[in-house]
């Protein structure tokens, strides 16, 4: 495995950042916890504009058919403003889906659209047991005549109102206790029987409870073979567990960077606080465990990328980049000392989404019991 970046990915990278401080500001990132989409759709066009919205996809819709790395570059400078955007339950779970399940027909349709920023699709997979895989679905579909009738309710999907589509993933036999019997299903946003209710996160992002009463999804609408979504689903999820760790790894480097220029700063008793033993050693502690995860998430995008066995790095790679995340903020607040917990001073908006993002996707406990589960069966 080869860690350095090629360099049509430095380009992206220095592209990325280049353009992200200037267009994605931290007084955006406020602006947008208030607003009713939260996210900028100018911000959004001009990533569309970028080519962004395209790498992962094939060219012959419009992409440039890059990897997984590639999105790791590209979210890990997303992550240093804190960028909100639908970049991953769009463009990496329900674009990444579409490629690999949909039908010629619906990959002309929606791929394009999504590369070309016109089209959003929120992914609704987790419920209420907090499991971020195949397994404790509860959401049903029952086949009708010419499709199907959902029912059931999908916990913290990113950006729904603001969604053209919904992906849903639901049982159309088995239980749901097994990845067995799963179906994809890209349903109209605004369908009879949907319903919406905003939820209260500690980062203020847009996520939502989705009600499914008796909705009604013509066979059209079906992404993929019915009963067999997981094993084609599966790998798309976890590219999108690898780009939010890549984000969290570049939301990490900014708020270490921060506290490590306000020791530098911030005289106290005769001196800058940094000449003391314990920031110093709080820093030199931070900073490792943020280049153990950047690492993980390179590793894991690299496995992916190359089809290698993934299950068990993604999960090592998601635990520890989230505690890392959610380290990294407590201490960058820490070190600014009261305030640190200012809600006007930058560092809050790392604290507040340190620990959420540690949550998001699958805690850590349930990322624990993946590598626990691997390790008992070898």
């Amino acid at each position: 495995m080869d860690m350095e970046f090629t360099e049509e990915q430095r380009q992206l990278m220095n592209t990325a950042r280049s353009f992200l401080e200037k267009e994605c500001p931290s007084a955006l990132v406020r602006e947008l916890e208030t607003s009713d989409l939260g996210f900028s759709p100018g911000l959004w066009r001009k990533m569309a504009n970028l080519g962004w919205l395209g790498l992962p996809f094939p060219d012959e819709y419009g992409g440039y058919d890059l990897g997984v790395i590639d999105l790791v570059v590209l979210g890990k400078e997303l992550g240093r403003v804190l960028c909100p955007s639908p970049y991953i339950p769009t463009v990496v779970l329900a674009g990444g889906a579409i490629a690999a399940a949909g039908s010629e027909e619906q990959k002309k349709t929606h791929l394009p659209r999504i590369i070309s920023g016109e089209e959003l699709i929120a992914f609704a997979l987790q419920e209420s047991g907090g499991s971020y895989s195949g397994r404790g679905i509860k959401t049903t579909a029952t086949e009708t005549d010419g499709g199907y009738v959902l029912s059931g309710t999908k916990m913290f999907v990113e950006f729904a109102e603001a969604a053209d589509r919904l992906l849903v993933v639901a049982h159309t036999s088995g239980d749901a206790d097994s990845t067995d019997g799963l179906t994809m299903f890209l349903l109209d946003a605004k369908s009879a029987g949907v319903k919406l209710t905003p939820l209260s996160t500690l980062a203020r992002d847009r996520q939502y409870r989705v009600d499914l009463t008796d909705v009604k999804v013509p066979g059209d609408d079906i992404l993929g073979p019915v009963d067999g979504a997981w094993p084609l689903l599966e790998k798309t999820v976890h590219t999108g567990v690898v780009t939010l760790c890549a984000y969290m790894v570049g939301a990490s480097e900014t708020i270490h960077h921060m506290a490590n220029e306000f020791a530098k700063e911030r005289i106290q008793f005769g001196r800058p606080i940094g000449s003391f033993q314990a920031i110093q050693h709080y820093l030199a502690q931070t900073i490792t465990e943020i280049i153990g995860a950047d690492t993980l998430t390179i590793y894991a995008a690299w496995a992916l990328d190359n089809d290698l066995p993934h299950r068990t790095i993604v999960a090592k790679a998601k635990s520890f980049t989230g505690d890392t995340f959610k380290q990294a903020s407590s201490i960058g607040a820490q070190i600014h000392g009261g305030l640190g917990y200012n809600e006007e001073v930058d560092t809050t908006l790392f604290l507040r989404r340190g620990k959420q993002y540690q949550l998001s996707m699958g805690d850590s406990g349930h990322w624990e019991d993946v590598i626990a589960e691997e390790l008992l069966d070898n």
